[in-house]
């Protein structure tokens, strides 16, 4: 998801929620959020981001988040807040730049490849070893 200017109440909760219809469609489990250029989110966008689109979004399989800071300070210090709050089930990392934050993303996608192959094989090897006794 790319910002790139100031977002009134109603183009950020609409964007933040066809990104999460997204999500949901493609049962994706990685969030690219490219900040760099996002105005400054209100004080009710924030409070409603923690306490509507936060649990929404955590009740999918979105499971990795890339955030490439935004340049504004004080958007920054928003943003930051809001990045504390992610849940425990999504792992975060803020980034300087975008080529950064997309090869964390690759880096655990192939991560959790590898991990899904090694519990294919060990369940394999269980089955092979329960056939045999």
């Amino acid at each position: 998801m790319n910002w790139h200017d100031f977002a009134r109440s109603e183009q950020y909760r609409e964007g933040l929620d066809k990104g999460l219809a997204l999500v949901k469609e493609k049962n994706a489990s990685y969030w690219l959020a490219d900040l760099r250029d996002l105005g400054t989110v209100s004080q009710e966008d924030q409070q409603w981001t923690q306490e509507n689109w936060h649990p929404r979004a955590f009740e999918t399989d979105l499971s990795y988040m890339a955030i490439v800071q935004p340049t504004s300070v004080i958007t920054n210090l928003s943003v930051n807040d809001l990045v504390q709050e992610v849940g425990s089930n999504v792992t975060s990392h803020m980034f300087d730049n975008r080529p950064d934050a997309e090869d964390w993303l690759r880096e655990q996608q192939q991560d959790r490849q590898q991990d899904h192959q090694e519990q294919r094989s060990l369940a394999e090897k269980r089955r092979e070893r329960d056939r045999s006794q």
